[in-house]
């Protein structure tokens, strides 16, 4: 009689891994729309540990997991999904779920904690600039910067002459706006709160309205639309808009199959700094006002090429993120989405 090794040798494994004791944590993004992802990956880990689930048991996790990836990415778009496990001797495993959130505000006062400044980089931003240079008396062509960040752009227009407003939503950002704006000697007024609360200290003669990498942290359409409001209600007629976004490239999102994919892309995004609209999206949300589009642009073709020698990338990380590398792993040529400037002007 032969033995069949293989068949022993498994029989012995599992008689190991029951005698183990395990335990641990996982901590992902919240991507309700990639479920699927989660549960193969716990199923993978707790097979390995000798505690292979059979289809119910995958189909109860797959439940909680839907449930609680909902109830984090609802939450915010800054939201993990925590899954904590033991597997004690024998053949049980026990898991929990749980969801994180955390705001905007409080991220990015975490960029500020943990790395090492200039975090957005030390120039402007080239599109900004060539708008800027475009304006014949800048000390008397006012400019609104959304989301200013610590001013990279905020400064250097208050250096060439304008008059700068510029909102910002986090704290420790709008302190060091405001504190380099002053050991400067700049015309900028920071104003620390979210732009669409109210447009009462807001002026209705701006030349140029700014909001770069702004975009990526909003969660609907609805958003870019209080965007062309905000600029149809506050720019001077001839005015211009300026704001970076990222947008599919034309073969992206063209059958069901793609659209399917196309969901759990944006959830992800929204996750990754990066948001995703269509330009549909874009064309619907200014509908209706007195606004034009001038310019399309591509973000990472538009910088290379504009910014002084040696400026670019902005950032270490610049250039994969522009060019959506940082939702797809994948070359730059073959990522699906990009960031693009979008320039619109008042037309009365």
């Amino acid at each position: 009689m032969s033995i069949d090794t293989a068949y022993m040798r498994d029989a012995l494994t599992r008689r190991l891994l029951r005698r183990g004791v395990s335990g641990g944590t996982i901590t992902l993004p919240a991507v309700p729309a990639m479920v699927d992802e989660y549960v193969s990956m716990c199923n993978k880990i707790f097979a390995a540990l000798g505690r292979k689930f059979n289809n119910d048991e995958l189909a109860h996790l797959r439940t909680l997991l839907a449930k609680e990836l909902a109830n984090a990415f609802d939450g915010s778009n800054r939201s993990n999904i925590i899954i904590t496990y033991d597997a004690p001797v024998g053949t049980v495993l026990n898991y929990h779920i749980q969801p994180q959130w955390t705001s905007l505000a409080d991220a990015y006062d975490n960029w500020v904690a943990t790395r090492k400044p200039p975090l957005f980089g030390t120039h402007p931003d080239a599109r900004v600039t060539a708008l800027s240079a475009q304006i014949a008396d800048p000390s008397t062509a006012r400019v609104l910067d959304i989301g200013a960040g610590t001013g990279r752009n905020a400064l250097a227009l208050a250096r060439a002459g304008h008059p700068v407003d510029a909102v910002e939503l986090t704290p420790k950002f709008a302190e060091i706006l405001r504190e380099d704006a002053y050991k400067q000697l700049l015309n900028v007024r920071v104003i620390d709160r979210d732009i669409f609360e109210t447009l009462d200290d807001l002026q209705k003669d701006y030349q140029l309205i700014v909001l770069s990498e702004v975009t990526p942290d909003f969660r609907s359409p609805d958003q870019i639309r209080a965007v062309f409001e905000l600029a149809a209600e506050c720019l001077a007629p001839g005015g211009q808009l300026v704001f970076n976004v990222f947008m599919p490239k034309p073969f992206y999102m063209s059958d069901d199959a793609v659209n399917a994919l196309a969901q759990s892309a944006r959830e992800l995004a929204q996750q990754l700094y990066a948001a995703i609209f269509t330009g549909e999206e874009i064309d619907t949300a200014s509908a209706g006002l007195p606004l034009r589009l001038m310019t399309n642009d591509s973000v990472y073709d538009f910088e290379k090429e504009n910014l002084p020698a040696g400026a670019w990338p902005h950032t270490g990380w610049y250039a994969d993120w522009v060019s959506g590398r940082d939702v797809f792993d994948l070359p730059r040529e073959q990522c699906p989405v990009e960031m693009r400037w979008l320039v619109y002007q008042k037309t009365a």
